[in-house]
């Protein structure tokens, strides 16, 4: 055993190079496969990622728009605005003094306007006559903002990534003439 360590220690501390260059080839052929099949898992891998990134992106702007439609449906057919008639209901029609009471009621009190947040989250609902008059109302209204610093004032600042606006016409019932007016219906909905 002493012998044959020896033989292989030969010259001291200095080691020999392989001697057989066939052993040589087939390890450097497999390192580069291993580095060609690395290069390809870590392409993959790179591509398979950002498809999945787009693919989440376009199922966010999908939600974000259901989301603002259910809002645009809660807003055109909330019960305390319908114009109904002996239990008949009109669709798209607004009772104005019903209308004009309730943004009265959303902008004065504020538990009000939390319970309706509830119902409508970030979005801004305006009601504008389109014809015989052109008269706005400002039916609910919830921007996210955010508290900034600049030049050492705190200032409040929109915060949203992007706004959905939906406009949809709408009858305007005036009942103590009783006459209908054209309007406009315009929900926007802030997507954060």
């Amino acid at each position: 055993m002493k012998s044959r360590l020896r033989s292989y220690t030969k010259g001291g501390s200095t080691a020999a190079p392989l001697s057989n260059p066939r052993g040589q080839i087939k390890m450097f052929e497999t390192i580069g496969v291993l580095l060609v099949f690395f290069f390809l898992l870590f392409t993959g891998s790179i591509f398979y990622f950002s498809a999945q990134k787009s693919a989440l992106q376009k199922e966010k702007v999908k939600a974000s728009e259901q989301y603002a439609f259910q809002i645009v449906l809660k807003s055109l057919y909330l019960p305390e605005l319908d114009c109904s008639f002996l239990q008949t209901q009109k669709d798209n029609c607004i009772d104005r003094i019903k209308m004009e009471k309730l943004s009265q009621l959303i902008a004065q009190n504020e538990t009000v306007h939390t319970d309706y947040y509830k119902e409508f989250g970030y979005a801004t609902i305006t009601v504008e006559e389109a014809f015989p008059g052109n008269k706005t109302w400002q039916l609910y209204e919830n921007i996210p903002t955010k508290t900034e610093k600049k030049q050492g004032k705190e200032i409040e600042v929109p915060d949203y990534i992007s706004k959905l606006t939906t406009q949809s016409p709408i009858l305007l019932f005036e009942p103590w003439q009783d006459a209908y007016a054209f309007g406009v219906m315009e929900v926007n909905v802030y997507v954060q």
